[in-house]
């Protein structure tokens, strides 16, 4: 708004400039110019901006009002409707919905303390058997306060996974709130399950580096030995590649991070392994086995058909993005040895 109030300023500026200019006298070529009155310029300069003042709300097609309108009736209809609901709350206290609705409306206004009353009177009301009740409350609770989840937040998690064992927020929660207890085998299970889900790219990465942080805690407090719920992979289920540029591909920056993930082609979900190596000289040697399983129920296997995707990504993230390079090959697990990998593609 600011921009435009100057640009307007600015081209009446010139309108009366426009109107000014005529009444400047040039005398004989090479005499300085005269000026008629100045009076007469001051005149035709007001009566230019007063002009322009005038008529532009009439010939505008500009509604100026009508973002501050729709602002302030866009908070009247929402505190008209906060109205209504809790009227109708008050003369039907036992309207399990009616309350898990405010609490939602509440969460989405970060009127947290609000919120996490309304579903508590949704848990009271459903006994505690109502999955969406229990993570409202849950949620609230933790996000006013993160050592909730020792206590009340975390006990409402843990009730709603074992009433839906399959909910992305119950199996969220239920990490953080084991990871916060130091149930650090309760937290990867947890994760292992969610990441088991096909979960967006940004969240699949946040949970495998999650998971690998703690094996290595694990790991260290076991003496190394980082325990694993038992796969049945044979052995030699692995595979072996040397990744190399193509000619065409330059070596580039050395910022971000080599991706080599092995998947059944054409399957969906977290692949059977991956790795993700700093970028350094090539070409360079990569193994991937059943240590590298992102979820132990899935892993390489003697005879499995796999496409192997090795991706150089700019940014270090899981997620394939515009502009980095990469390049795959098929693969059957133990058969084939040392196979050559060239990256040669570039995502557009």
């Amino acid at each position: 708004m600011i921009l435009f109030y100057a640009i307007a300023a600015l081209m009446a500026a010139c309108c009366v400039w426009l109107i000014a200019r005529p009444l400047i006298k040039r005398s004989a070529v090479g005499e300085a110019p005269r000026f008629a009155p100045r009076i007469s310029v001051a005149v035709a300069s007001v009566a230019v901006a007063i002009a322009i003042a005038g008529i532009y709300p009439f010939a505008s097609n500009w509604r100026w009002q009508d973002a501050e309108r729709a602002a302030a009736e866009s908070q009247a209809s929402g505190n008209a409707l906060f109205e209504r609901l809790e009227r109708h709350l008050r003369s039907a206290p036992e309207d399990l919905d009616g309350w898990l609705t405010l609490g939602h409306l509440h969460a989405s206004r970060q009127e947290l303390y609000l919120a996490a009353d309304a579903y508590e009177h949704a848990v009271r009301l459903s006994n505690g058997s109502n999955v969406e009740a229990l993570l409202g409350l849950g949620e609230s609770l933790a996000l006013t306060d993160q050592t909730a989840l020792n206590g009340r937040a975390g006990e409402m998690v843990e009730r709603a996974v074992s009433l839906d064992p399959r909910n992305v927020r119950a199996l969220w929660w239920s990490g953080a709130a084991a990871y916060q207890r130091n149930q650090l085998a309760l937290a990867r299970t947890r994760w292992q399950q969610l990441l088991a889900g096909n979960p967006p790219p940004d969240i699949a990465q946040i949970l495998t580096v999650k998971i690998s942080e703690i094996d290595k805690r694990i790991g260290a407090a076991t003496g190394g030995t980082t325990p694993r719920p038992a796969a049945a992979p044979a052995a030699g289920a692995r595979v072996r590649l040397k990744i190399e540029l193509a000619d065409s591909m330059k070596p580039g920056e050395s910022a971000g991070a080599l991706f080599v993930l092995a998947r059944h082609a054409g399957e969906a979900g977290p692949p059977l392994a991956v790795k993700r190596l700093a970028l350094g000289s090539w070409p360079v040697q990569v193994e991937l086995s059943e240590q590298d399983s992102m979820i132990p129920s899935r892993v390489l296997t003697v005879g499995d058909e796999v496409q192997v995707v090795a991706r150089i990504s700019r940014t270090g993230t899981a997620a394939p993005a515009s502009g980095d390079r990469y390049g795959e090959v098929h693969y059957r697990v133990g058969s084939d040895g040392l196979v050559t990998l060239r990256i040669d593609k570039q995502i557009q």
